[in-house]
C-alpha cells in the first residue's frame, strides 16, 4: 500500500469511526438514523451486485419501503406506542411489492429474480435493523452497542495483523483467499481478551451479556465478511461501492455488523430485559 492510498484509507476509517460512534451515543434518534442509512445505501449496493438488471424504481423505492418500516418500528418503540401496527405493515409489504412488480416486470424469469432478491436484502439488511430496534425498548444506553461495535473492531484488527504476517492456512481461498486460519483463531483471541477489558471498563454491564457477544462475535463476523465476499466474487467487484475511499462501501464496512446485531440483540434480550 503506497502512502497516498494509505493516508486516504486511514482518512475514511477515522470518519467511518467517528459517524458510528457519533450516532450510537448521541441519542437513541440518531441510532435509529444511522440504522436506516446503512439498510438504505446497503440495500441499493445489493440490488447493484445482483448480475440481472433491477428496473431503476424498483432500485430506490424497494429500499425506501424498507427504511419506512424500519423507521417506523423505532418511532413506534421511542414513542411508547402500540407496535401492532407496524408489525401488520410487515406482511403487507411484501404482497404490495409483489403486486407491484407484476404490473412491471412482464417476464416471469426476471419477476422472480427480483423477488428473490428482495427477499435476500430483507434478510440480510432489514431483519438485522429490526433486531437492533430491541436496544431502544428500555431506557437507551449506548454501552450496550458499543460492546459489539468495539468487539468486531478489535477482532479485525487482530485477524488482519496475523493473517497479512504470518497466514498460511486459508480458511476460503474460493470465497475470500485473504482469510487465514491463522489470522482468523488471533481475531478471536483478540476480541475475548477485548471484552475482559470491557468488563473492567464498564461493571455495570451484566457480565453475561459481554461473555456471549465476546465468546460469539468471531464467528458471526467471519460469517458476514465471507457472506460480502461470495456477493462480490459472484458479482465480480472488488468493493460493493465507492462511498468511502480506500474503504469501499457500506456493505464492506458493515458486513460483520449485520451478522452480530441479531445476536446481540438476542444478549439484549436475554441479560437485560
Amino acid at each position: 500500500m503506497n502512502k497516498p492510498e494509505f493516508l486516504t484509507r486511514t482518512g475514511t476509517g477515522l470518519l467511518i469511526a467517528i459517524v458510528t460512534l457519533g450516532a450510537i451515543i448521541l441519542s437513541p434518534w440518531t441510532y435509529l438514523f444511522w440504522l436506516c442509512v446503512i439498510v438504505f445505501l446497503g440495500a441499493h449496493e445489493y440490488f447493484r451486485l445482483e448480475r440481472f438488471k433491477i428496473d431503476q424504481t424498483f432500485l430506490w423505492a424497494f429500499p425506501i419501503c424498507l427504511v419506512m418500516l424500519i423507521g417506523l418500528v423505532g418511532y413506534f418503540i421511542l414513542s411508547g406506542k402500540n407496535l401492532l401496527l407496524p408489525l401488520l405493515v410487515i406482511p403487507l409489504l411484501s404482497g404490495t411489492i409483489f403486486l407491484v412488480d407484476f404490473l412491471v416486470y412482464k417476464n416471469a424469469e426476471k419477476l422472480l429474480k427480483t423477488q428473490l432478491s428482495a427477499l435476500a436484502v430483507t434478510a440480510y439488511l432489514g431483519l438485522p435493523a429490526l433486531c437492533g430496534c430491541v436496544f431502544l425498548m428500555a431506557e437507551y444506553d449506548y454501552k450496550y452497542l458499543l460492546v459489539p461495535v468495539i468487539l468486531i473492531w478489535m477482532n479485525d484488527v487482530g485477524a488482519y495483523i496475523v493473517g497479512s504476517q504470518w497466514g498460511q492456512n486459508k480458511i476460503a481461498p474460493t470465497i475470500s483467499p485473504g482469510k487465514s486460519v491463522e489470522g482468523t483463531v488471533s481475531g478471536g483471541l483478540i476480541t475475548l481478551i477485548a471484552g475482559y477489558g470491557l468488563t473492567l471498563l464498564w461493571p455495570e454491564l451484566p457480565l453475561g451479556y459481554i461473555i456471549l457477544l465476546s465468546v460469539t462475535t468471531p464467528f458471526f463476523a467471519l460469517a458476514g465478511d465471507l457472506w460480502e465476499s461470495l456477493l462480490k466474487r459472484n458479482a465480480g467487484v472488488k468493493d460493493s461501492g465507492t462511498i468511502f475511499p480506500g474503504h469501499g462501501g457500506i456493505l464492506d464496512r458493515y458486513d460483520s455488523f449485520l451478522f452480530v446485531l441479531p445476536i446481540a440483540s438476542l444478549a439484549y434480550f436475554i441479560f437485560v430485559l
